[in-house]
């Protein structure tokens, strides 16, 4: 081979070789490029993922304080609805009130009649209405004294009639409805020592 195809063989030589180091480093920085842009998306999508566990602890907030709203507010309407057949009722139980005075005094007078039959009569029908409504009467004449249903007039020596902490006589029943009073009872009690 002479020297002139050895000087051939060497330009050719790096001619092909320096496009291919060229290339490599083309490569290189390309994959650079890509690494960096799917670091970023990476972040991006971490972002993302943080903002998406974010706004659903916010949106399962809102709806946990919406449903105690809602419980609320379904509660206070129910007092409400209650408090309202509480004062329509109220004047209701006046009413029983005043035929249980017409019958004791009827009683007490020995009187007996039609007149007297019709009184019971209505009373009997008005606590059948107030019993559909749930509403039933406390604080009857012989029950044990309860403060919480019972309102204390007066206090007599007990004796062998009445016994000690029930009920001897009755100013105006009370009335409940379930377990929430409408009504206290007003009564006199039966108290040793009094």
């Amino acid at each position: 081979m002479t020297e002139e195809d050895r000087r051939e063989e060497t330009t050719a030589t790096a001619g092909v070789e320096a496009p291919a180091e060229g290339r490599e480093q083309a490569g290189e920085a390309e994959v650079e490029i890509l690494r960096d842009e799917l670091r970023r998306a990476q972040e991006r999508l971490e972002g993302l993922q943080r903002e998406a566990e974010e706004s659903r602890d916010r949106f399962l907030r809102a709806r946990a304080e919406f449903d105690n709203y809602r419980r609320r507010m379904e509660a206070e309407l129910a007092r409400e609805r209650e408090a309202g057949m509480d004062s329509m009722v109220i004047p209701v139980l006046n009413v029983y009130d005043d035929l249980e005075r017409a019958l004791e005094a009827a009683t007490a007078a020995g009187l007996e009649g039609p007149f007297v039959t019709g009184v019971r009569a209505v009373r009997d029908s008005l606590l059948r209405q107030l019993d559909a409504l749930g509403i039933t009467p406390v604080g009857l004449k012989g029950e044990p004294f309860d403060p919480e249903l019972h309102e204390a007039l007066a206090a007599v020596p007990a004796g062998p009639d009445a016994a000690d902490g029930t009920i001897v006589q009755v100013y105006s029943a009370g009335f409940v409805k379930g377990e929430r009073l409408v009504r206290p009872a007003k009564v006199v009690v039966a108290k040793d020592g009094a």
